[in-house]
């Protein structure tokens, strides 16, 4: 593929991820889902454009979805939780395998609401305690990192459930 062409294709691809997630930028619910992009030289004279899609976990923990894509040979790679790295040729292949990521993106931040939940109560934190701390993530300056009314009322739902599996009462 002549370099205009693979241009071309990085540009495209660009430009779809950006449309792709233009619902869900800056939202809470996407922990303040946006995209990143850097340039590498790898030192072999392939250079690597990285465009990462970063958001936030409840609490402020980043996480991102990875494109990268090599200028020489023209494909791209995505790191896949169950298939490692895996080289893609197109654009609309790239878009289909990140697609149901970034719409997990909320599923992801319950589970790791759930995860704090369970830290908080196996610690020893009170219930009243697991309330506060809900609290104050809902009220956090960070904006992915801050939790919305629904997901602080499934956490306090899940809350319950746990102490209940637990066989502790609420206190």
């Amino acid at each position: 593929m002549a370099s205009t062409e693979q241009d071309a294709e990085l540009q495209t691809l660009c430009t779809r991820l950006q449309e792709c997630i233009a619902t869900y930028a800056g939202r809470v619910e996407y922990g303040n889902l946006r995209s990143r992009i850097s340039n590498w030289d790898c030192g072999d004279g392939d250079p690597v454009t990285n465009i990462a899609l970063v958001y936030e976990t409840p609490g402020g923990s980043t996480d991102q979805i990875n494109i990268s894509y090599y200028h020489d040979s023209g494909k791209f790679t995505v790191i896949d939780a169950e298939h490692g790295e895996v080289t893609i040729e197109t654009v609309e292949a790239v878009l289909d395998s990140i697609r149901p990521r970034i719409s997990g993106i909320p599923q992801k931040r319950l589970e790791t609401l759930y995860a704090e939940v369970r830290r908080e109560l196996d610690s020893g934190t009170s219930t009243a305690g697991v309330v506060g701390h809900l609290n104050r993530m809902m009220q956090s300056s960070l904006l992915g990192g801050t939790i919305t009314h629904l997901e602080l009322r499934d956490a306090m739902t899940y809350t319950v459930k746990y102490m209940k599996e637990k066989g502790t009462t609420v206190s």
